[in-house]
């Protein structure tokens, strides 16, 4: 048994606050062969105040995909703009049987809209300069990512194209997938593209970490 994380990545620069995914709200709702705890302190509001944040500043907000722990605070964000890809936005509308209950949630209400998600339909989309989102289907149909020009390198956030870092070191696909084969060849184009990752649900990832984020690693280097 592990305990996971549920990282979302908050990045500021050109004027803005973005966020990568919302993370986890209601979390006895999807507390079903899973248990989660979110402590008071680890709700999405308290989190950003640590920043200095309100959800009122984040202005932009990438969704790498729309399971319950990636998307679950997005109408706490009325005020920002969305960017998913369409495959994915049509995807959760109509999943697949397997990750029906992962979709089970509203990502639009009366205050957020459709008019509020920018739908996208490239690869290499640059948000702003410094901030690209790529594709990365595999986990799910219009799974993607974002890469992020840091002073350490090329960060990759991955969402779940990898939920642990050993997904890189053996290589191994995520457990819940629509496709192997897309999976195991975004990691690739993942590896090709980062110096280093943000890898949402891998624990040696510290609250707050804003610097020295793993390398990448190599295929075969899982010693464990």
């Amino acid at each position: 048994m592990l305990d996971l994380p549920v990282y979302i990545a908050a990045i500021e620069g050109n004027g803005h606050k973005v966020l990568v995914d919302t993370g986890l709200s209601d979390p006895a709702k999807w507390s079903v062969g899973n248990r989660h705890i979110q402590p008071p302190e680890e709700r999405i509001d308290a989190a950003l105040a640590e920043l200095g944040w309100r959800t009122s500043d984040v202005d932009l907000v990438i969704n790498t995909h729309m399971n319950y722990d990636h998307s679950g605070n997005n109408l706490a964000f009325p005020h920002a703009q969305f960017y998913i890809s369409r495959a994915e936005w049509e995807f959760g509308a109509h999943p697949s049987n397997a990750q029906a209950w992962t979709y089970d949630l509203d990502w639009t209400g009366p205050e957020l809209t459709y008019m509020n998600y920018t739908l996208i339909d490239t690869d290499d989309y640059d948000v702003l300069r410094g901030l690209r989102i790529i594709q990365t289907p595999g986990h799910t149909p219009g799974h993607q990512s974002v890469l992020v020009n840091t002073a350490e390198g090329i960060l990759c956030v991955t969402g779940d194209a990898a939920n642990l870092l050993d997904n890189f070191a053996i290589p191994m696909h995520v457990a819940n997938f629509v496709s192997p084969r897309d999976a195991l060849a975004s990691l690739e184009k993942i590896r090709s593209r980062a110096d280093r990752v943000l890898v949402n649900h891998e624990p040696s990832i510290q609250n707050f970490q804003n610097s020295g984020f793993p390398v990448c690693p190599e295929p075969g280097s899982r010693t464990a």
